[in-house]
């Protein structure tokens, strides 16, 4: 069995607090890639956060959309996890960008959830991407899975940034395979071996995904088993020991 490339969801973030640098860092020094949730401001500056609110994961309150990059900035994001994490920010995605560069070692490392697309948004992106030689080992989803339009667009900002389809069910892989502007395939069921011979022989690379795998250790070593490329995980500590095993 190949070992695919462990996704570690929001970062390490069941040690430390979610989609922060600490937590990104962890992740990427244990050799993982990250996966990480991308949202615009008020004055239109992209930071890594999944909420649409700052309420659950900060001090503050409030929209993220009302709000300022410098008003984000001035928030605690860490003391909610613990008092130890106290003044950790929430990150910039150029912040989350250098340290992707500096610390990440997996072929594919970056794994971006658009949460929103903001006006000016997927030229920061493909650019910060490329100035730093990332392009090659991101992939982009959320709400470019869910859009062949956003996919389309995407690739007018760069056709090096890679797209994942999306496939919910076994009935969706024909139609996820066939995306003219998709390079990787978001499934959010557990698949087959079957399944992912057919995404590769449709030279497409498959994320596997979805709650029945990403909460179940047994289903993420299964989908290592079936030849799934990355499986994305809340535990990436544990599925690593089970493949290392």
């Amino acid at each position: 069995m190949s070992k695919p490339i462990i996704i570690a969801h929001r970062g390490l973030d069941q040690t430390y607090p979610e989609n922060t640098i600490t937590a990104f860092k962890a992740a990427l020094e244990k050799g993982y890639a990250i996966e990480i949730d991308v949202r615009g401001t008020k004055d239109e500056e992209l930071i890594v956060l999944h909420d649409d609110s700052v309420d659950r994961t900060t001090d503050g309150e409030g929209r993220v959309a009302q709000m300022t990059l410098a008003e984000v900035k001035a928030l605690d994001a860490g003391s909610w996890w613990g008092e130890e994490f106290a003044g950790e920010r929430i990150p910039t995605f150029e912040e989350t960008l250098d340290a992707v560069k500096e610390y990440g070692t997996a072929d594919t490392t970056l794994f971006i959830e658009m949460k929103t697309l903001d006006p000016g948004c997927i030229t920061k992106i493909c650019d910060g991407l490329a100035s730093r030689g990332l392009l090659g080992s991101t992939v982009g989803f959320g709400l470019i899975h869910m859009s062949v339009d956003v996919r389309r667009r995407f690739y007018g900002g760069s056709p090096d940034f890679q797209c994942a389809s999306v496939a919910n069910t076994a009935a969706e892989l024909p139609g996820a395979i066939a995306d003219p502007y998709a390079s990787w395939i978001y499934v959010r069921y557990l698949m087959s071996a079957d399944d992912v011979k057919a995404a590769h022989d449709g030279d497409m690379q498959v994320i596997a995904s979805g709650p029945d795998v990403m909460e179940d250790l047994d289903n993420m070593v299964a989908s290592a088993e079936a030849g799934a490329d990355t499986v994305m995980s809340y535990m990436p500590d544990a599925f690593a020991e089970r493949l290392n095993g």
